[in-house]
């Protein structure tokens, strides 16, 4: 159990420390010479069984307390008799709490520099503050310095909720927020800090936050013991390879997967009802996740200030980049006022700010995200449309292959990392049928109505084709008994043409205007106007061909291409089209999405044109 020390300055809680464990943890010689605390500090008692860790009480030094707590740690507030609760008090208290904290005690120190009234006073006063928050039926000690048995209950208590507490799991991967980073001479480089998720064992590759370098663990220690893997919730320290002293700092992170970074951050932002003033839109403030710092603004949802005491999801326009997933705990300080102002959970992270930050669309996206798990939130965002894949398993830190199967099971269709429900499909199939039996002439894609995204546009058409309820001509959509209209005055072009491109290799524009007689600029205006028509395919300059004579050509390749590579000249051999036409035909597949070029060979990414 990791016990985290918390109080105003100067309230004893190195020497609590001190007295519980032998150990002084202000190990710097400034913090010695000046008798503060400026960094955090570390013991172990009981074989590593409980680790506290002694945070900085100096307001100037909060950024150094913020990184020393976790969510998974049990809370220490100390608070010297004849002080009482101070700024810092509080102030710790609300970070405890809007950082995640659920168990504690307090600690009441200097008891024999005050009367037994004053002691009693100080009880009263520290009641009010913790009203309402995780430490309100937290059991209270008294010590001091001058009576050491002063301490024995407290130790205790601390000893039997160390014993009653389980190890904690996590599906999700491994993460730990670095706080220390130094060198042991003859091992090497050591990172320390609290696993907020996960597992880790010796041997395994992690990546490191912000680098994306990769590094290898040669070895743990957990709660300042030997381990061969460490679980959330532990404080541990590992000695790495693949990264040199100068390339880690406090505020990285090693990570099992490959970390994700973020410039907007959506929070449920819960405000202190002591916070002197409302929170107005574009605020500018101090952000606080794990041991990383960030400085950036509160942009508001609405168009009303926040009233301390209050609740509501915000978004956080950040000056940098944030490495974070949905149910992290943030603090939030004003960056005028010098003051902790709320804190909040992640709701949704995305790269870049948003573009219509106040949309209902957004709206509805953030509000599935703010549900309690994976599932529901995937579960609403298909009610209302469809979900991206990749937003889930980035923001959840879920493998995709898990919630790819959650989707088979209900049915739901899959197309690359967007997903709908199959009832939501067939409405907007249906919606998207009716719009082109409807039309006057064949469609293209942007003229299918809104309510069809733009995402889920193609894959619907290239549904439809395939199920030969509509047709594909010349990158238009139609019904198999709409008959194209050609006008009058290109029937004649269009009867001689059928004959002449009914080829595997077409002519040229070129040498049709030499066999038609006619000059070649007019017939490639006439030519184009068939494309309009969906009669024709212009795969490249001066190159028209056929719908159908490129449907089977398609069809060829895909029988060459049998889920492996191939080349141009394979390519050229098995159809007999000369080389430099055939590589008009394959960037034409390539650009329609049915190809894709790998260095000489190409893929085939679908089964049909």
């Amino acid at each position: 159990m990791i016990v985290t020390l918390a109080g105003h300055v100067d309230h004893g809680k190195t020497s609590l420390v001190r007295a519980l464990t032998g150990v002084n943890t202000d190990r710097l010689a400034q913090e010695q010479a000046r008798g503060l605390t400026i960094d955090l500090g570390f013991a172990y008692i009981d074989d590593g069984a409980i680790g506290f860790v002694d945070v900085p009480g100096h307001h100037k030094f909060i950024h150094n307390m913020v990184a020393g707590v976790a969510c998974h740690q049990h809370a220490l507030l100390v608070v010297a008799a004849d002080d009482g609760p101070m700024p810092q008090t509080r102030e710790h208290l609300d970070i405890l709490s809007m950082v995640g904290l659920k168990s504690g005690a307090i600690a009441l120190t200097k008891c024999d520099q005050s009367s037994d009234a004053r002691i009693a006073e100080c009880e009263t006063e520290i009641s009010a503050i913790v009203e309402g928050s995780f430490l309100q039926s937290a059991p209270l000690f008294r010590t001091t310095t001058e009576a050491p048995d002063s301490f024995t209950p407290l130790l205790e208590h601390l000893r039997e909720v160390g014993k009653s507490q389980q190890q904690q799991h996590s599906e999700q991967p491994f993460r730990l927020a670095i706080d220390r980073v130094f060198v042991i001479k003859g091992t090497g480089v050591v990172v320390t800090g609290t696993v907020h998720s996960g597992t880790v064992r010796l041997d395994d590759s992690l990546h490191h936050f912000p680098s994306l370098k990769s590094v290898r663990v040669r070895s743990i220690h957990a709660q300042d013991q030997p381990q061969s893997i460490a679980h959330v919730g532990d404080r541990c320290a590992l000695n790495v390879s693949g990264m040199t002293i100068e390339t880690l700092n406090r505020g990285d992170w090693l990570c099992g997967h490959h970390p994700q970074s973020f410039t907007n951050i959506s929070i449920d932002l819960r405000t202190l009802p002591h916070f002197p003033r409302s929170i107005k839109h574009w605020t500018p403030v101090h952000v606080y996740h794990a041991t990383s710092h960030s400085t950036g603004r509160i942009a508001l949802l609405d168009s009303h200030a926040i009233a301390p005491g209050s609740r509501a999801l915000v978004d956080l326009a950040l000056d940098g980049l944030l490495n974070c997933s949905r149910g992290d705990q943030l603090v939030v300080r004003d960056h005028s006022l010098d003051l902790t102002l709320g804190g909040g959970e992640v709701v949704y992270a995305e790269e870049r700010a948003p573009t219509r930050r106040r949309s209902i669309e957004r709206k509805e996206r953030l509000s599935a995200y703010g549900k309690q798990d994976w599932q529901t939130c995937l579960d609403c965002l298909l009610e209302t449309g469809s979900a991206d894949l990749g937003e889930i398993t980035k923001n959840w830190l879920i493998a995709s292959d898990v919630v790819n199967t959650y989707l088979t099971e209900k049915n739901a269709h899959i197309f690359g990392k967007l997903a709908v429900t199959a009832d939501h499909w067939d409405t907007l199939s249906n919606t998207a049928l009716a719009h082109i039996g409807d039309a006057d002439s064949a469609i293209r894609e942007n003229d299918l109505p809104a309510q069809i995204g733009l995402a889920l546009r193609q894959p619907i058409l290239n549904d439809l084709v395939r199920q030969n309820k509509i047709l594909h001509i010349g990158g238009t959509y139609r019904l198999p008994e709409q008959k194209t209209q050609v006008p009058e005055a290109l029937q004649p072009l269009w009867s001689q043409l059928q004959t002449m491109l009914a080829y595997d290799q077409a002519p040229s524009s070129g040498d049709l205007a030499k066999v038609l007689n006619q000059p070649q600029m007019m017939l490639e205006v006439r030519l184009r106007e068939l494309v309009k028509l969906g009669l024709l395919i212009e795969i490249a300059n001066h190159r028209f061909y056929l719908p159908q004579q490129l449907a089977s050509i398609a069809t060829g390749l895909a029988k060459l291409a049998n889920g492996s590579t191939f080349t141009v000249r394979e390519f050229r051999d098995q159809t007999g089209i000369g080389r430099n036409v055939a590589i008009e035909i394959l960037e034409y597949f390539d650009g329609r999405g049915f190809t894709r070029r790998q260095g000489n060979e190409r893929i085939l990414l679908r089964a049909a044109l």
